[in-house]
Order: C-alpha cells, then structure tokens, then sequence
C-alpha cells in the first residue's frame, strides 16, 4: 500500500509539471506561483563588476607565469611561498627576538614585535607590495576576459561561475550576453575605475548594442562609486552606456570592517581578544579557536596587544596602505581619521591625492547614483542582512551582512541592530518612498525600514543571509538574473508573489549540484522503492529551487530526505547492487563524541581563564 501511494504521488507530480510545462513554451513555473515570462526577445549585455578577490589574479615574473619552490603557480590573493620557506623565513628572523620573549617574558624594544610584524606582512604582502603612486612594484595581473562568456576558454568559464553561478541568466538570455570586468583587488581605484569605463564601450562595440546593464558585487559597488565620478568628469550621463545597474550586496560606502581597522586598529579589549576573536574568525566550533586562546597566555598581556598592533600598523603603513582600491572600502565617516593616521607621512602625497578624490566621489554616491535614474538608468540593490560583522572591531554588532554593514549596501537603510526589532515608536526620520498611501514597504521580520533606503522602489531584502555565501543563495541569483532579463522588472512591485521585497536567505549551491548529478542516475541497480524514493526526493528538491518565496523547513526537509536516500544509493553502488552486503559500521561517534567534548572542555577552560585572571599572561598569572 505505501508503494502504491508512492507511485500515485510520483504521477501526481510527473502530471502538474508537465501541463505546467505545455501551458507555455517559455513560461517558467516558481514553485506554484503564477508563471511569467521573464525573457525579452532580445536581452542587452550584462557586465559583471566582482567583489573583492573574485577576479583571477596571476604573478608574473620576465613576462611568465612565476612557481613557488614546489613548481606551481603562486595564488592569490596573498601570492604566499611554500610552507617550508615561510617557516624558514619565520625562524631566522624571528625566532631568537620571540625566543627571548618567551624565556624573559618581556619584549624589550618590541623587538619580537617588530620581527613578527616583518615576517607576516612580507608573507602577504611581499609579492603585491605597491609604490607611492598606488601601482603594484611587480608583474601582477588579473586575467582579462576580452570575450563574451560564451567565447571563453573552459577553463575561463568554469572560474567564472564559480565566482559568479549565473548559469539562470546564461540559460535564457544566452551565454554571448554575459562579460566580466576584472581586477586586481588591491589595485589603484582610479585605473580600475577608468578601465571599467573603457571595458563597457568595449562590450558595446564587441556586442553590437548601444548600451549594457551592469552588475557591480560587493568591492565591485566602491569601483562603482569611481565610474559615477568619472563619468561626471567626462560631462557624460551614465545613460549613455547603461540601461540597467543591478547592484549586489555594494559596498556603496565601504566596510566597517576596514574603516576601523584603518582608523582605530583591531578591537583591543582582553574579552575580545582572549574570548571572542578567534572563534569568529575561525568558527566557534573549531577546537584551535579554544587552543590558541590559551596559548595565547605564553606571552604577557601587554606585549601580546604590543605584537598585535605593532602587527597591523605595520601592515597598513609600509604595504596595504599604497593600495587605493582598499581605501575604497573605508567607509566616508572613518576616512578622515584614518587618514590623519596614515597619509599624511611623506611619501604618501601622491595616494592621499588620490584617495581624496574617491573621498569625494563616496560622498556625491548617492547624488550620482539619482542623478543616473533621472536620465533613465534603472538602478538596483540586492541587500542581505541581519548578520553581525566578524567579530574583530569595536562596532562588529552592528547591523550588517557580516562582511559589510547594512547601512552601505542598502543605501542608508535604517536598522535598528542584529536580531533586534524596531521599536513601537519608532519613527522614521526620513521616507523616500514615491507614494507611501499605496505602498506597502514593511519588512516582515520588523527589523529593518527599507524606506529610509535611498532606493526603497527599487531595493530587495534576505533576510539572515551572510555576505559570502550570496551566490550560493539560487533565488538571489534569479532575482538578479530576472531584473538583467525583463523589461517589465522594473521594482519591487513588479512581481511581488514570486521575487518579494523582503524574503529569506538560503544556501542551495550544493544540494542543487548534487541533485542535477543525480537526476541523471543509473537506477536499474535499485530496488523499486529505493528508486521511487531517489525519484521523488530529486522532485521535492526541484519543488524546493522552483519557490522563490524561501521557506527555510522546505529547504530544510528537502535536504534531509535527498541526502538520506543518497547515502543509501551510494552504499548500494558501492556494492554493485547487492542489497545483501554487510551494512557499514556507523561512524565511530565515541571518537566524535570526545572532539566534541575537549572542544567544550577547552571553550570552558578559556572562560575560566578569563574570568578569574583577565587578559594576564601564564608568568603574570603564577605571580
């Protein structure tokens, strides 16, 4: 009887997705909404902007391609050496100045310092080290892709979607409709910005079209803040070039993240240093998190914060500090600041100058930006929130995406914090909504008021999404995708049942592969029930991908139910078909169960340390 039901579900479900499919030849079914077609008959091309280290970037040396010591390319984004030769370097410059920290526990001169601040920006910054005109010393580059993504080599396009999973856009606008704009992270901004302008009348005259959409991600939202700018200087309207500019999770105004750090340093309180620091960075259920915060007490409190911000001063001051494109993450209120702190030393005219301007070029975004719309560009934000920041500034709780604060990539949206709801009496102190008796704006979850947004028609909201797994998110990527490819896109009321202003944030990048790869299964080894399970687990994934109003139970029970029967397809491939193999021994969760345990033992030890004796080293604690 349960096979029986099984079958009758199956065909049930064969039935709605084939009369969906015969309603309309390119009609598209969202998971049970109303199908509309999302396809102009002839769709512009699109120009994608990445964010910060989504481009290729190689290190060349005498014009070629440079290998570490084991023979292979350097990656970036720090370009590093071989392991060996980095603990070499470490061992003979700072071993003996950490050596005497340790046996005296005293830094004397900061000796230890200054020799561990040498060795660890030299490591990350050796290779892209840049001058006083903001220009990298050596041959960096990042791979130009002079083609439509339908002429790239294979390997080209496989880089590409993996950075940028656009296969929805490619699928039904074309893969000649699709160009990406790259660069290197740590470049100068205003070359970047200028070839950026360069790169659209390039697409224009490779594509045939008198205009292109735009696509600028994350760092790629500063890079756009330059291109507004330059275009006023050249007294030319962006409308000239651009029909649509779609943009994705900008930083319009910068991070927090690096703000901060530029102006004030990393957050300096021993709670944060000893507690919560590294299990942000490093996740709170690594063990190492835990290990480290008590290794950490080797050295004495004061010398390791000596050794921190010895560290990063250095960092900023003699490496990243010559890269325009970083301070133009540097959000317009920590700029003065920092500015004072680093760029006013001799030497640095040339970047301060420069960095001025894109100042000034942040400040007059939002100017830049309608003055854009007014001349008819049609202008986009897609915004995750309610995520803190990683946990390494004083204003880390802030609410944001966890990479970029939600107030730069909404475009001044009002929020009251992470998981904190606006208040009853709340207030707005603004509205830019274009007809507010007819409107209706208000995030479901109360925690954010898209109105005080610069763009609150035309801007869409995730909920509890982070900033680095937005392309992970499929619904994110069709949204984008379906305003690149509709003219009848034209705000968030456009189709409000199937791409809602507010939705939720979610991660198919993985259980969408998968099931793709499993569509396409050999079951003539299954059983009929294993096979009619692997069938209808497959549909419920697809039902799942179809809905773009995300119900994160859906998304969840859908995952439980395709990994459980995959598990099981697997064992019986593994076996050839034999269902009367041995079934494997579980997983030794005894061995787990204790990495679990010493984990919790070590996250409490770590506690106790910090709250019986603060931040003091393991000799100012035994004094």
């Amino acid at each position: 009887m349960k096979k029986t039901k099984k079958l009758l579900a199956l065909l049930l479900a064969v039935v709605m997705l084939s009369s969906t499919l015969c309603a309309s030849v390119n009609a598209i079914d969202w998971g049970g909404h109303t199908p509309y077609v999302p396809v102009d008959d002839d769709v512009l091309p699109t120009i994608i902007v990445p964010g910060l280290f989504q481009s290729e970037t190689i290190y060349y040396e005498d014009g070629k391609v440079a290998l570490d010591a084991n023979g292979d390319p350097y990656k970036m984004p720090f370009f590093m050496d071989t392991t060996a030769e980095i603990v070499g370097a470490a061992v003979t410059e700072a071993l003996v100045p950490i050596a005497e920290l340790l046996i005296n526990q005293e830094d004397k001169d900061a000796m230890a310092a200054n020799a561990v601040a040498d060795v660890l920006c030299e490591t990350l910054m050796g290779k892209q080290k840049l001058d006083e005109t903001g220009h990298f010393v050596n041959d960096i580059r990042a791979t130009a892709y002079n083609d439509s993504f339908a002429d790239l080599s294979d390997y080209d396009k496989n880089t590409v979607l993996e950075h940028f999973p656009m296969e929805y856009y490619i699928e039904h606008a074309g893969a000649d409709k699709l160009y990406v704009f790259s660069y290197a992270s740590l470049d100068n901004m205003i070359d970047i910005a200028n070839r950026l302008y360069d790169y659209i009348q390039f697409v224009k005259e490779d594509s045939g079209y008198d205009k292109v959409n735009i696509v600028p991600i994350s760092q790629g939202g500063s890079v756009a803040d330059a291109l507004l700018e330059i275009y006023n200087e050249k007294d030319r309207s962006l409308a000239e070039d651009i029909n649509k500019m779609v943009f994705a999770v900008p930083a319009i105004n910068g991070s927090t993240l690096v703000g901060e750090i530029l102006e004030f340093g990393l957050i300096d309180e021993d709670n944060e240093l000893y507690c919560e620091m590294l299990p942000a960075l490093l996740g709170e259920d690594n063990m190492l998190s835990y290990v480290v915060n008590i290794v950490l007490r080797i050295m004495p409190n004061a010398d390791l914060h000596t050794i921190l911000d010895v560290v990063f001063d250095t960092f900023i001051s003699e490496y990243a500090g010559y890269s325009t494109a970083l301070w133009g993450l540097c959000p317009t209120e920590n700029y003065p600041g920092a500015r004072e702190k680093y760029l006013m030393a001799e030497g640095m005219e040339q970047i301060r100058e420069q960095t001025d301007w894109f100042y000034q070029a942040q400040l007059n975004a939002y100017d830049n930006i309608l003055k854009a719309q007014a001349d008819g560009v049609q202008v986009y934000d897609i915004v995750d929130y309610n995520k803190p920041l990683v946990h390494i500034v004083d204003s880390w709780n802030m609410p944001a995406d966890g990479i970029i604060q939600v107030d730069s990539t909404s475009m001044g949206a009002y929020a009251a914090g992470n998981n904190v709801k606006l208040p009853a009496d709340y207030v707005p102190t603004h509205s830019n909504c274009t007809d507010p008796e007819n409107h209706n704006h208000k995030d479901p979850n109360n925690l954010i008021d898209p109105c005080t947004g610069l763009l609150p028609e035309t801007t869409f909201y995730f909920v509890n999404q982070s900033h680095e797994s937005s392309a992970s998110n499929d619904v994110f990527m069709k949204l984008a995708s379906a305003i690149l490819m509709d003219s009848n896109f034209t705000s968030v009321h456009s189709y409000p049942d199937v791409f809602p202003q507010f939705n939720t944030g979610r991660n198919t990048k993985g259980i969408a592969k998968d099931a793709e790869e499993y569509r396409d299964f050999d079951t003539s080894i299954l059983n009929a029930e294993d096979k009619l399970e692997l069938e209808e687990a497959i549909i419920q994934v697809e039902m799942m991908l179809n809905n773009t109003v995300v119900d994160t139970r859906e998304v969840e029970a859908a995952k439980v139910r395709f990994y459980d029967i995959k598990d099981r397809v697997d064992w019986v491939a593994e076996n050839n078909g034999d269902y009367n193999a041995p079934v494997p021994e579980k997983e030794n969760t005894a061995y787990l169960d204790f990495s679990y345990l010493l984990k919790d033992i070590l996250s409490i030890l770590s506690d106790i340390l910090f709250k019986y004796f603060g931040g003091a080293g393991f000799s100012e604690i035994l004094k």
